[in-house]
């Protein structure tokens, strides 16, 4: 890495993909790269397959750049525990180096285990960006090949093994009052109505989302307006869903917030 740059890391999974693994490099601009693949036996016909495509993702990494680190991690990449053991460990390894690092975690590519081991793992740490991967054309146009011989459908696997039940990890969903708060405080935005101090804690209180009770009637205004502050305007500023402008001082959502507010408690609509 050169010296005083930010660590760029990037980790994928290698299986059956190239570009979608190795493009991403130049794209995040990386300094770093972990990939995680299997080969339980090298000398097997298949082992010899999942070497050459590993191989080749090398190849078109150095292409991008020739002094980049690669670091190679054999694990099973079927099995969801080992998955989240070995990227969780990972990520946290490069926390502990860097704390101040990005890191980019690429879950398009790999097995389906990495994937669901990787988005969660990257939900524990501040610093990681989980990252997809669109195709926008498939080497493959003869859809013959996934044909038996009685040209039935089929797809990559022939047959499958005993089920197993994936363990299951607390990821916190964000606060529900936080989130419909800043709902209010989107919509009145979006109408071009005030969403100051009194006009919030008027609909917080409606909705019933405000539980700070009532105060004095001379320290009323003032009061509202410190605890509306300090319930919902900082908590929303800590979680990056909101930004203050420098120049208006007025609040805006961020892209994190705008995410938020699409993806949970949707069907919970405020009364404005």
């Amino acid at each position: 890495m050169i010296a005083g740059r930010r660590e760029r890391v990037v980790i994928s999974c290698v299986t059956f993909e190239t570009v979608k693994i190795s493009d991403p490099v130049a794209l995040y601009d990386a300094t770093k790269i972990h990939l995680v693949h299997y080969i339980e036996d090298p000398s097997s016909e298949k082992g010899k397959i999942y070497q050459m495509f590993y191989d080749r993702v090398c190849e078109l990494i150095h292409q991008y750049s020739k002094n980049i680190p690669i670091i190679e991690h054999n694990a099973v990449v079927t099995d969801f525990g080992t998955m989240l053991k070995t990227v969780h460990n990972i990520i946290n390894e490069e926390y502990k180096k860097d704390p101040h690092s990005d890191i980019f975690i690429n879950i398009s590519a790999g097995s389906s285990e990495y994937a669901a081991a990787a988005a969660i793992a990257s939900m524990m740490f501040s610093n990681t960006i989980p990252f997809s991967v669109s195709t926008e054309e498939f080497q493959v146009k003869d859809i013959s090949i996934y044909r038996d011989n009685d040209n039935n459908l089929v797809g990559l696997t022939k047959k499958i093994k005993d089920l197993k039940v994936i363990s299951k990890y607390s990821v916190n969903s964000p606060d529900k009052n936080l989130v419909l708060g800043l709902k209010i405080f989107d919509s009145l935005s979006k109408m071009e109505k005030t969403s100051k101090g009194p006009d919030m804690v008027h609909l917080l209180k409606k909705n019933k989302l405000w539980y700070r009770g009532s105060f004095p009637e001379e320290s009323k205004k003032r009061s509202e307006a410190v605890y509306y502050y300090r319930d919902f305007v900082k908590p929303w500023m800590s979680e990056e869903w909101i930004y203050k402008d420098k120049h208006t001082k007025k609040y805006y959502l961020t892209e994190k917030g705008k995410t938020i507010l699409n993806t949970f408690y949707c069907s919970d609509k405020p009364f404005l």
